[in-house]
């Protein structure tokens, strides 16, 4: 069994690749920074002090859009900031990577990498008092991954466990690689050697919720669901647009947080969410594209760089007509003069990350000219159609498109898409419609194009490149289908970060993946946070996170 000692040293060489993924230090509970004593179980913790410029009421106030249910095997959005701050993923990570201490204590894994050990905290407890215990990631992770629970990413983080793949397909109830050894230890066994596995025991998808809390498979958290984190929900209520999370008063770990309390606000227009910026209505914001750059211009200050880079993008859906056609989806690339499209999209203000790859400029193994055929290329578009089984423009079904949301970028960059296809192709059987699937009613299967976003939540390129090919080759995605490329990327998951072979296979396979001409790019983007100066000690992670929760508090001001 290696020590976690001995992997101090692998795991030291990924830095030069600017993915530490580090195991953790001595086990502790969470760290104490202010001297406060823990309560016994069931029992509420003693205040931590207020640092002396601190404001007498701990309220952040933040706005963001699209708010949707909590749950941690759905999300995958909007409720990153805290949600691992109410169901604990086992480590947590820093804004360089490192895996920190969290749930878990410790952890251990075997010579060749396929026996992972994780050490519960002793000391962790639901807000009800009673024990975390491992057989409840056992059961909540086995029924997230299942077809029983309705939108849910748990899969892509626990796809590589023996026995996951027979309960992702509904053939087990139980992923057989996971053992309670006893109560405060997990033992987790993959199918093949994965180094850099524990990552994804940092990740929010892989917290986890006790499963007599877990009311329906569309599962949405409230006031009532137990949480193991410093937070719980007051209240949760999306037809109301009333979001509110607070302390838990039953937080078994040493270091009560400062904030007492985060008001969450939707807002789907970054005007009104600038303008609520400006009247002091918000603390902390999130989601400013065009007007980010004026405001930074102002306060370079406000701004909190999230270490993570995502793609934005529209996905075609290839099962269904005319996208089933390669030659068509080809064209539809081709015919968009893509600078100038979201240089107007985004006016002028995302004109260096327009996406070209799948992975960013700040990922290792980003190979810029990764995508051979991407670019403008008129003459090409015609006959790539034309080669089509359709023909040409006359016998193309109808492309109908799926903003996504209703961001004034994505619906700018779709009518812009279908006025280029015009003018090059001749393409006029084109239907735009704000939103999700929900916004078409009974033609909601009938949807070939649809806006999505993909990101390195773990901050490895091969994990990112796995993951999408792992979603878009489920049918009723994107529908991929190519065997050679699931050989290549299931030989991904067991390759050494540091190895020179490492980075030439991540290429190969995102090459491929690239070559089906699957979507239609959009951007890389930076997210960030801006953050009011009178928010102390504000971070986060590649999650999202806000990662110093804990210590962030809010001064006189």
């Amino acid at each position: 069994m290696k020590s976690r000692t001995r992997l101090f040293h692998a795991v030291a060489l990924l830095v030069i690749l600017g993915m530490v993924l580090s195991a953790c230090a001595a086990p502790v509970a969470p760290a104490d920074s202010s001297g406060a004593a823990m309560a016994d179980e069931g029992e509420e913790m003693a205040g931590r002090p207020l640092p002396d410029d601190a404001a007498e009421e701990q309220v952040i106030r933040y706005v963001t859009r699209d708010l949707s249910r909590l749950n941690p095997a759905s999300e995958s959005g909007f409720g990153r900031p805290w949600i691992s701050h109410m169901w604990m993923p086992f480590f947590l990570r820093d804004r360089n990577h490192n895996l920190q201490p969290w749930l878990a204590t410790d952890w251990e894994v075997n010579d060749d990498n396929t026996v992972y050990t994780i050490h519960i905290h002793p000391d962790a407890a639901w807000s009800d008092g009673s024990p975390v215990v491992a057989q409840e990631a056992i059961d909540y992770w086995s029924w997230a991954i299942s077809p029983n629970c309705i939108s849910c990413w748990t899969f892509l983080r626990l796809g590589t466990v023996a026995g996951a793949q027979a309960v992702i397909d509904g053939e087990a109830d139980t992923i057989s690689g996971l053992t309670a050894i006893d109560d405060k230890t997990l033992q987790i066994t993959l199918e093949s050697s994965n180094p850099t596995f524990i990552a994804s025991m940092a990740h929010y998808n892989t917290g986890f919720v006790k499963m007599e809390d877990v009311n329906a498979d569309e599962f949405a958290a409230d006031a009532n669901t137990r949480v193991n984190g410093p937070f719980q929900i007051e209240v949760w209520d999306l037809d109301a647009r009333e979001y509110v999370v607070v302390q838990n008063p039953g937080w078994w770990g040493d270091t009560k947080p400062f904030i007492e309390r985060i008001e969450a606000q939707w807002s789907n227009d970054e005007n009104i969410t600038y303008i609520m910026w400006q009247n002091g209505e918000a603390d902390v914001a999130h989601w400013f594209t065009n007007i980010r750059e004026p405001l930074r211009a102002e306060n370079p200050d406000l701004f909190v760089l999230i270490p993570y880079a995502t793609n934005f993008y529209f996905a075609l859906h290839t099962s269904k007509p005319p996208m089933d056609d390669i030659n068509v989806r080809r064209a539809l690339l081709h015919a968009v003069d893509w600078d100038l499209a979201i240089g107007a999209a985004y006016e002028g203000s995302r004109n260096e990350r327009i996406m070209k790859t799948h992975l960013t400029p700040e990922l290792p193994c980003f190979v810029a000219d990764n995508w051979p055929d991407f670019g403008f290329d008129p003459e090409l578009a015609k006959q790539e159609l034309a080669a089509s089984k359709y023909g040409g423009p006359e016998g193309l079904p109808k492309i109908r498109i799926s903003s996504g949301g209703s961001s004034p970028n994505y619906l700018r960059t779709a009518e812009i898409m279908a006025e280029q296809w015009k003018n090059v192709l001749g393409i006029t059987d084109v239907e735009i419609r704000p939103g999700w699937g929900d916004a078409w009613g009974q033609d909601v299967d009938l949807v070939n194009v649809q806006r999505n976003s993909w990101g390195a939540t773990i901050p490895d390129p091969a994990a990112m490149i796995n993951g999408l090919w792992k979603y878009y080759a489920v049918p009723h995605e994107v529908g991929l289908d190519d065997e050679e490329l699931g050989a290549m990327m299931a030989e991904l998951s067991s390759l050494d970060p540091a190895s020179a072979e490492y980075c030439e296979k991540v290429s190969a396979a995102e090459q491929r993946l690239l070559s089906h001409y699957y979507f239609l790019p959009m951007i890389w983007d930076l997210y960030e946070y801006v953050v009011q100066p009178y928010v102390k000690n504000f971070d986060a992670n590649v999650d999202n996170n806000w990662s110093t929760l804990l210590d962030i508090y809010v001064a006189e001001h």
